[in-house]
């Protein structure tokens, strides 16, 4: 019994994640993102967008990790909202992004 204790806190300490990860920042801005596109506030969910891609060393730093969760905010939103807020995030940050970030977001708009 002991060992499986022992054995299960170190598979604990294992999962953490490495010294100055921003992943927690990533998770603490989807909520509010999603609440304000799902609402139909894009102006909201664009200052909630500035934060998330202000994570890093700017818009470039870390992209498929924001693009994903800009992707996951937008799933239960209107396609009018999500059409609205894909087209400011690729106007207000398309050049900062690389090719492939800038063909997920605007597949998205070819989608709808």
């Amino acid at each position: 019994m002991t060992d499986m204790l022992t054995h299960a806190s170190v598979l604990t300490f294992s999962v953490r994640m490495p010294e100055g990860d921003p992943f927690h920042q990533f998770q603490m801005l989807l909520k509010p993102i999603e609440k304000a596109l799902r609402s139909e506030n894009v102006e909201a969910a664009m200052r909630f967008a500035g934060h998330l891609f202000a994570i890093g060393r700017g818009p470039a730093d870390l992209q498929d990790r924001k693009v994903h969760v800009v992707l996951r905010a937008m799933e239960g939103a209107s396609a009018s909202a999500r059409t609205a807020f894909t087209a400011k995030l690729l106007e207000t940050y398309g050049d900062q992004l690389s090719e492939d970030a800038r063909k997920q977001l605007s597949g998205r708009l070819e989608r709808l």
